[in-house]
């Protein structure tokens, strides 16, 4: 899948540039900018089988109007707090955009339905990908440069290969340890093991972003790899129970 998607894209983006036809560079950009995510989400939902547990119109409408929910509130307050994307305050960019992506799960949350872990990650992940998807899409646009996508092409690619490891890592995470508390407890509640795993997922995605656009020492850099494996450690920790959930439903009765 995410071979297919990225060479869509890039065969759109070489069409473009052969024969000038900018009508297409939309579609390029989208088939580009969710190939990543959408490989993540075939290999979880193969895993553990969590898609079945919301109706697809539930995910869709996550992954449409969650993640453009998101988008809204994140890049208003990223406006408002972070005031130049190369110094120290983009390190707030996690704390305000994990809370924005977290906002349309939560008002899910709060209606009572869906609230099991299956389902708050599948949710999750639904919003994020919208999410990532748009985001991407709106650097590869800024990346455009005497009206050539190749740049723009390039930052696709980048980020197919980085978004699964981020956005959808972090909320994935969240949201397994928020709903599986709030399954346990029947009702949405505040405790230590969801304010530390928000606070986790807000302290990589700050590190990530910190990490490609501060002006740092190229060894410092280095860590971004390291902090995209911690990110996708723990979000596989946090759902090695649903893995296990689908293996014993799978299995054949010994009667």
């Amino acid at each position: 899948m995410w071979i297919a998607m990225m060479a869509l894209s890039a065969s759109l983006i070489f069409m473009m540039e052969m024969v000038g036809n900018r009508a297409v560079m939309p579609a390029a950009f989208f088939y580009g900018a969710a190939a990543g995510p959408t490989a993540l989400l075939l290999a979880i939902h193969d895993r553990t089988r969590i898609g079945d547990s919301v109706p697809g119109t539930t995910l869709v409408g996550m992954f449409l109007f969650g993640g453009g929910v998101a988008l809204l509130l994140g890049g208003y307050f990223d406006a408002l707090l972070i005031s130049e994307k190369d110094n120290p305050t983009i390190l707030r960019v996690g704390w305000i955009e994990e809370a924005a992506k977290f906002v349309p799960l939560l008002a899910v949350a709060l209606t009572g339905a869906h609230l099991t872990k299956p389902a708050g990650v599948a949710l999750g992940l639904s919003c994020a990908t919208g999410f990532a998807i748009m985001e991407s899409m709106s650097y590869a646009w800024k990346s455009i440069r005497h009206d050539s996508a190749v740049e723009a092409g390039m930052v696709l690619f980048m980020r197919g290969l980085t978004t699964p490891f981020s956005h959808l890592a972090w909320t994935g995470l969240v949201c397994a340890v928020a709903f599986g508390v709030w399954q346990t407890r029947r009702r949405v509640v505040l405790t230590s093991a969801v304010t530390a795993a928000f606070a986790a997922a807000a302290v990589l995605h700050s590190l990530n972003d910190g990490l490609l656009i501060l002006d740092l020492p190229g060894g410092v850099k280095l860590f971004f790899p390291v902090v995209a494996a911690v990110s996708y450690w723990l979000f596989h920790r946090a759902t090695r129970d649903l893995e296990k959930a689908t293996l014993s439903e799978t299995a054949p009765s010994s009667a």
